[in-house]
């Protein structure tokens, strides 16, 4: 048969045999005859480490009364209430605690049994290994703590026993994460709303400059975002790279999220690095609703990118009419042209190239010059011929 290791047992180790499967009667036949308590296969692994794996409390309980070892280790560093705890086996954790199992050993990759428990959501396991003297705040080789596992993994219940007895909610790992960032970046949100509750740092970043706040934002985590902004969340706060919180949401479409972070002062005309604007991006990806609370926030309509690019001229060419008509209400500058970097086009140019009819007849009905022309000198008839957009043409050819 195979051992938790995956290796087989070898024939001849009765003992470890009897153990792996939770043979109590011919286990305490052996020990009786003194077999070796404490013999190995493998790379270091014990009869009580296969009972203990398995969840054989009974078995567990007799080797332990039978003296084994209950700190072996294999070469990885692996003990017995290592293998208990992730595997959740509670009567036999609490079986080795009270036979003075170290509860805080720690094995090659810096992981320990509450480590081990809180990455496989066993909360009762683990609320047995801090009630016996458990480091709530080890770390693994790869910095994790037990906090920042349950988070990773969404392990609520683990999260609440760990917080409740003031587990570290500031720890970083890799990347400048916490354990808020960790919750909300992989979806999260229970975990995420405790940890709100501990008077965690709402403002730590990652590296890259991300904080919690982008992430529930981008995420359309509306309750979290106003949990965050009650906590003082900077509304404005930066990534690297330019991006913040109400960019994040109005790309993304999340309106009531978008709602909130104005209502929290959020700068409706910040720009990214190349001039992006929170409307651009909603105009862009047709999130009507969304450009029109950013209108009524006073962004900016005729922002200009780098290149001279309009929101006006992303809703073109994305092709929704009703964003242009919101845009166009708003008093956007129809015949905007984007300078060379955005090879001089103009809204209706984008709208006739992309065939969008409705686009094209809301713009010459807000009096597009239908003869503007690129740097290269085509017009949106032009363009509306190489596609093969034929409604567009007859549109153009006729003044809308």
């Amino acid at each position: 048969m195979k051992w938790f290791g995956g290796q087989s047992i070898p024939p001849g180790e009765d003992l470890i045999n009897a153990g792996a499967m939770g043979d109590l009667p011919l286990v305490r036949k052996l020990l009786a005859a003194n077999t070796n308590v404490n013999a190995t296969i493998g790379d270091g692994v014990t009869t009580l480490m296969l009972a203990s794996a398995k969840g054989y409390q009974e078995v567990v309980q007799a080797l332990v009364d039978a003296k084994a070892d209950v700190n072996a280790k294999t070469r990885g560093g692996s003990t017995a209430l290592m293998a208990a705890s992730r595997k959740g086996h509670l009567r036999v954790v609490r079986t080795l605690v009270d036979a003075k199992a170290e509860v805080n050993a720690v094995a090659d990759d810096g992981f320990t049994p509450l480590l081990a428990a809180a990455q496989e959501g066993h909360h009762e396991v683990a609320q047995a290994l801090v009630d016996a003297g458990a480091n709530i705040n080890a770390k693994a080789n790869d910095g994790f703590t037990a906090l920042l596992l349950a988070a990773l993994k969404g392990h609520q219940e683990v999260a609440r026993t760990l917080i409740h007895v003031n587990a570290d909610v500031h720890t970083k790992v890799h990347d400048g994460l916490t354990s808020l960032l960790v919750a909300l970046l992989n979806g999260h949100q229970e975990v995420a709303r405790m940890l709100l509750g501990s008077k965690v740092d709402v403002n730590a970043k990652k590296d890259n400059g991300t904080t919690p706040l982008m992430v529930a934002s981008q995420n359309g985590y509306h309750e979290l975002v106003q949990g965050l902004l009650a906590a003082e969340a900077d509304v404005n706060a930066k990534r690297n790279d330019g991006v913040t919180a109400l960019i994040m949401a109005s790309q993304d479409g999340h309106r009531d999220v978008v709602q909130a972070l104005l209502a929290a002062n959020a700068d409706v005309n910040a720009t990214v690095p190349g001039g992006a604007t929170a409307l651009m991006m909603a105009s862009k990806n047709g999130h009507q609703a969304v450009v029109q609370l950013l209108l009524a926030a006073k962004a900016d309509v005729n922002a200009k990118t780098d290149d001279g690019v309009t929101a006006l001229m992303m809703a073109s060419e994305d092709g929704d009419p009703g964003v242009v008509r919101a845009l166009l209400d708003a008093k956007a500058d129809v015949n905007a042209r984007a300078g060379a970097g955005g090879g001089g086009v103009t809204a209706l140019i984008m709208a006739s190239q992309e065939g969008h009819q409705e686009v094209v007849r809301a713009l010459l009905h807000a009096k597009a010059d239908v003869n503007a022309k690129t740097v290269d000198g085509a017009t949106a008839l032009m363009m509306a011929l190489q596609e093969g957009h034929h409604g567009v043409v007859q549109l153009l050819k006729n003044g809308g």
